[in-house]
């Protein structure tokens, strides 16, 4: 029986020790995904950004920085996430994407 008991506070030692990396862990993966689902939306409005563009001048622009935006909360709220995202001109078309949790999106 005293075998028994020592197992139960070992296992429960192990369990308190474990249980605060799981939740941290949670929380880290939540973030991660908040992260990515911001960054997609920003993504999103940069790809229509550069399709206007495309359609008023006939061609992509050589960086998104010629890219107007408006003063409506959402795009203003964009803003600071802009600077992650990249942006190439391809010959016929263009890559966006952003550096992240991911790795380094321009290599």
């Amino acid at each position: 029986m005293k075998s028994f008991r020592t197992i139960l506070i070992i296992f429960g030692v192990a369990v308190l020790a474990v249980a605060p990396m799981l939740i941290v862990d949670s929380y880290k993966a939540r973030k991660s995904q908040q992260e990515n689902l911001r960054m997609m939306a920003v993504k999103l409005v940069v790809e229509q950004k550069l399709e206007a563009y495309h359609q008023a001048n006939g061609h992509y622009p050589d960086s998104i920085a010629v890219l107007s935006f408006t003063n409506s909360p959402e795009e203003i709220g964009m803003l600071p996430d802009l600077k992650k995202i990249r942006y190439r001109r391809t010959e016929s078309d263009y890559a966006v994407g952003w550096d992240g949790v991911y790795g380094d999106w321009s290599r």
